[in-house]
């Protein structure tokens, strides 16, 4: 027997991917903030972030965020009671919305890097 994936398995693996990589991010940000002690490695911090490569990562941290939010208003919306049959026009109406608010939110960051 095969399995065969649907919207929702499809949805539910990006979700659980996307959480998992919001979780490592909280303790890698906690573990910065707890460094920050001192002036000077505020100082050296700020001066890090500047760095193009760490402004892609907060680009890359946007579309996580976006995707991991918008797939959970989307369950939850199937847990109030929207039937199951629009779970793939969900799908892509949280798709849409994160794309366009994607790249409202990345314009400015990218803006940065050039």
């Amino acid at each position: 027997m095969r399995y065969r994936w649907h919207t929702g398995s499809f949805a539910w693996l990006i979700h659980r991917i996307a959480g998992i990589m919001l979780t490592l991010y909280i303790f890698l940000h906690l573990y910065v903030l707890s460094h920050l002690k001192d002036p000077v490695g505020y100082k050296t911090l700020l001066s890090l972030m500047k760095n193009p490569l760490v402004i892609l990562s907060e680009i890359g941290l946007l579309s996580l965020v976006l995707v991991h939010a918008l797939n959970g208003l989307r369950l939850t919306l199937l847990d109030l009671g929207i039937p199951t049959k629009a779970q793939k026009l969900l799908f892509l109406l949280s798709l849409v919305i994160g794309v366009v608010v994607f790249l409202l939110g990345s314009v400015p960051l990218i803006r940065e890097v050039l």
